[in-house]
């Protein structure tokens, strides 16, 4: 027996990086209308009231959200300084120590 009925498919979940909710809620925030950020990007209403939510929830809770891509970038940032911080703490002790055993005055602010 055949059907006419067209084929149902499921809607497979699309899952969105924290940089392009951001992006979408940044939408909605700057007055495009909440129907139309959803019929432009294929989500729920609901689905953006949770993101917003979320998003505000987790700003009262930690702080500030970074995105991922952001947070690695200043990741990267803290490890070179802290590696610059230690070449300059040995440099600094290596330069007191001769100082000290050539019995020299180090400059005053050391």
């Amino acid at each position: 027996m055949e059907s006419d009925s067209v084929p149902v498919q499921k809607r497979s979940r699309q899952h969105r990086s924290l940089e392009q909710k951001l992006a979408l809620l940044q939408e909605w925030r700057d007055g495009l209308p909440q129907a139309e950020v959803c019929r432009k990007y294929g989500v729920s209403a609901a689905q953006l009231y949770k993101w917003r939510r979320d998003l505000e929830r987790g700003l009262a809770d930690r702080g500030e959200l970074v995105p991922k891509s952001q947070m690695t970038a200043l990741q990267r940032k803290v490890d070179d300084l802290e590696k610059a911080l230690g070449r300059s703490s040995l440099e600094n002790q290596i330069l007191k120590k001769y100082f000290e055993l050539k019995g020299l005055k180090l400059p005053e602010g050391t």
